[in-house]
């Protein structure tokens, strides 16, 4: 699937969504085939390593991305919320911390997706670059 002539932040919520959903077909889709994730501690390369990040649970908790807004300049795309680690059994939020998810798209498809966890940080990052 790729969103075309579309909002940005639609096609962010897609991937957002499918990230959560643990849907690999959906999110597949969505990729570019040199897209990125970029974390904290590492870079996944390409499809196959994006799929493998995307389905890590930890001991029973789930992780999940709750996005309360989408800001879109361009082609890129700020989400701001939360990544909540969720109990398996019972759906539970277990540790919720503020989050910023800095997507960029090319052609409706993901190129890259940043977290971030300073969203001070990345909101004075996302409003300095240009489309």
């Amino acid at each position: 699937m790729t969103v075309t002539g579309g909002d940005p932040g639609e096609a962010a919520a897609a991937i957002v969504a499918a990230i959560n959903d643990r849907e690999h077909e959906q999110l597949g889709s969505l990729l570019g085939a040199d897209a990125e994730i970029v974390t904290g501690r590492s870079v996944h390369s390409g499809p196959e390593a994006i799929l493998a990040w995307a389905s890590k649970e930890y001991d029973h908790l789930r992780r999940i991305y709750a996005i309360d807004e989408y800001r879109s300049v361009g082609s890129r795309v700020l989400a701001l919320g939360a990544v909540q680690y969720v109990w398996s059994e019972g759906g539970e939020v277990a540790d919720s911390t503020p989050i910023a998810l800095e997507i960029e798209l090319d052609g409706g498809r993901m190129a890259r997706l940043t977290v971030h966890d300073d969203v001070r940080a990345a909101l004075i990052e996302f409003r300095s670059k240009r489309p």
